[in-house]
């Protein structure tokens, strides 16, 4: 019983954690956007008004479609998967509001594909604003899966959510269990292992992956296994980009995979394999077709009547608007039942942690969950998928990105802390994946030493493999220069948070030369250029854009978060910070500095002020690293 209160306990604070996030990030959204009027944020870019509808149509999955033209408005602020507002007033004042999701934006033109069936009546004879929206649902769907888990097994019926509770939160020991040898000659041992752990766990299994140590390769072998067993696997993550990945590995191994999530967020090489693509390669989705068809045919027929005012007109204006919406209803009772027939033929479904919310699975029960980069998911959003699964295993790295939490109370509560890193810190089941197939040994000592307790050891295939006489390892002092960081101007993020961002002009510039020696000297080689602040990012592209072109794919510039899954054989590191007062500000998210380290196979190239660095221990470290290395230079050398 005292288990039980301890995991209601530290439950209930994160639900109250989750709260002050909530609150806090739609208190921002009001007062820069319901808080300002229009010419405002249009000038903040996060409104665009007058808009005027041009082309009403139906896309993938028979989501409604607007293509829009805005007579004023900040180009480029609403973009390809940004979630809008359209709202307009007609004559007599009455506030007409859709919600939807940018397909692609242009200019002052974009196509927005909206939430639901149904097309605004009038939509072309109305004058619409288009505003940037709070996408609260996620929020939501947390709030709601949270009071599941806090609420099961109080009714004292047995309850697999609250076994599986009490043992992921470590108030409960794993039920025993023996591994099922395995063997598979893609894997290594400790790949093997993790799988063989996996299939016979009763309740959870945590494959730690540090970087480049095949995590994915490791879990497509899993879920072959567990299909071919006749279980049914949901996979999952944060990410967009992190499902869309084992959707294609996972299609590529030949399971038969659903992807749940809007149409407009996942990418285009597995579109083919989104429920909105399965259900229309149904043979009997050509009556879902012709009903809309139909429908459209009698909304036309009620605008061409719309300035005919006569009661004959008005009376045959509401008769077809009224048969159109009779005809999407038996379209969309239709594909619902298709998009159940085809769940029904997945092996594998995959989605995001909220995706996992859809209407479509929450009658559904899964064998094993598969949670993968478990050590970027927020708590309350790695429970929504936990609601569906008999047990769960927890893929990923707590020393690589943490959760987003943007309200320091909430992360002060504990937010920021990963299901993963709990799992790993209460020993639940965890499997290390200790061989990597990225870095050179050079590269992967610091990072090795520093987040994994030197258990990891590099492949024979890539410790030693370099290009040419090029050192793995490099570090760059820019001390005694002057080149001082500089605040950029204050910048609106797509939420509409204004902030300042860090550059630095002349490291920017001594950075810009290395890696156009690096093109120069390698020009077979892929470059990757990373600085941790958007600003540095900027001009950075700024100054290389004509070498992007010229490099034709080779060249690419991100912030960390970006190159994240990410490799290249070259990677160049800028870090920016160089101030008098030893500040290192963003710079000490170590995790961070973990993934931007481990994205190099053969040669890493870190550039920063030891005067500025050296105060922080992480750095100084580093420092002290590449000068046992023999990596360390300085950019007198360059004088």
């Amino acid at each position: 019983m005292k288990a039980h209160r301890d995991s209601i306990a530290e439950l209930s604070a994160l639900t109250e954690a989750l709260v002050e996030e909530h609150r806090a990030e739609e208190a921002r959204y009001r007062s820069i956007l319901e808080g300002q009027p229009v010419a405002r944020r249009r000038a903040d870019g996060l409104s665009w008004a007058p808009v005027n509808v041009v082309r009403t149509a139906y896309t993938m999955g028979g989501r409604p479609t607007l293509e829009i033209e805005a007579d004023a408005g900040q180009p480029g602020a609403f973009r390809s998967g940004a979630a809008v507002q359209l709202s307009s007033n007609d004559d007599k004042g009455d506030a007409v509001t859709f919600r939807g999701i940018v397909r692609s934006a242009r200019g002052l033109e974009a196509e927005v594909v909206l939430d639901g069936h149904d097309l605004p009546e009038q939509a072309t004879h109305r004058v619409w604003t288009l505003d940037a929206r709070f996408d609260e649902r996620s929020f939501q769907e947390m709030a709601k899966a949270l009071s599941e888990v806090l609420n099961a097994g109080t009714d004292g019926k047995p309850s697999r959510l609250a076994t599986l509770r009490e043992v992921l939160l470590g108030y409960a020991r794993p039920e025993p269990s023996e591994p099922e040898p395995f063997e598979h000659p893609s894997l290594n041992p400790s790949q093997c292992a993790a799988v063989g752990h996996a299939l016979t766990a009763h309740e959870v299994t945590t494959v730690h992956g540090p970087p480049g140590t095949g995590k994915t390769t490791t879990l497509v072998q899993l879920v072959k296994s567990l299909v071919r067993r006749g279980e049914k696997v949901m996979c999952a993550a944060p990410s967009n980009a992190a499902v869309d990945l084992m959707v294609e590995r996972l299609g590529a191994a030949g399971l038969k995979v659903a992807r749940i999530g809007h149409p407009m967020r996942i990418d285009p090489a597995v579109v083919d394999r989104s429920m909105d693509r399965l259900v229309e390669a149904d043979p009997d989705f050509k009556q879902v077709k012709a009903y809309r068809r139909q429908a459209e045919e009698a909304v036309r027929e009620a605008e061409k009547k719309f300035r005919s005012f006569g009661s004959d007109q008005r009376t045959a204006r509401r008769e077809a608007y009224a048969e159109a919406r009779a005809l999407r209803k038996e379209a969309n009772q239709l594909e619902a039942f298709l998009a159940e027939r085809a769940l029904d033929g997945a092996e594998v479904v995959c989605c995001t942690l909220v995706g996992a919310a859809d209407r479509l699975l929450r009658d559904r029960r899964f064998g094993t969950l598969v949670l993968d980069e478990a050590g970027q998911a927020l708590e309350p959003a790695a429970w929504i998928p936990i609601r569906w699964a008999h047990r769960v295993v927890l893929a990923g790295d707590a020393s690589q990105l943490p959760p987003t939490v943007k309200h320091p109370a909430a992360l002060k509560a504990g937010l920021g802390v990963s299901l993963l890193e709990k799992a790993i810190a209460r020993d639940r089941n965890v499997h290390l994946l200790d061989t990597q197939y990225r870095m050179h040994a050079d590269i992967m000592a610091f990072p090795n030493a520093r987040f994994y307790g030197g258990k990891l050891q590099a492949h024979p295939s890539v410790a030693a493999a370099a290009l040419g006489d090029l050192q793995p390892l490099t570090f760059i002092d820019t001390a005694g220069r002057g080149w001082e960081e500089e605040r950029s101007n204050p910048e609106a993020d797509t939420t509409g948070r204004s902030h300042a961002s860090i550059c630095n002009p002349e490291e920017a510039q001594f950075t810009v030369d290395r890696v156009r020696e690096l093109l120069a000297a390698h020009p077979q080689a892929s470059v990757g250029v990373i600085a941790p602040y958007r600003a540095q990012v900027t001009l950075l592209e700024e100054l290389l854009h004509s070498d992007r072109v010229a490099a034709k794919g080779r060249l690419s510039i991100q912030t960390v978060d970006g190159f994240q899954g990410q490799e290249r054989d070259i990677m160049v590191i800028a870090l920016t910070r160089s101030n008098a007062e030893g500040t290192v500000g963003f710079l000490s998210e170590y995790r961070r500095m973990n993934v931007a380290m481990t994205r190099a196979r053969m040669h890493l190239l870190v550039i920063g002020d030891s005067a500025t660095l050296g105060n922080d221990s992480f750095y100084a470290a580093f420092t002290q690293h590449c000068e046992n290395a023999g990596a360390y230079r300085s950019c007198w050398e360059w004088a």
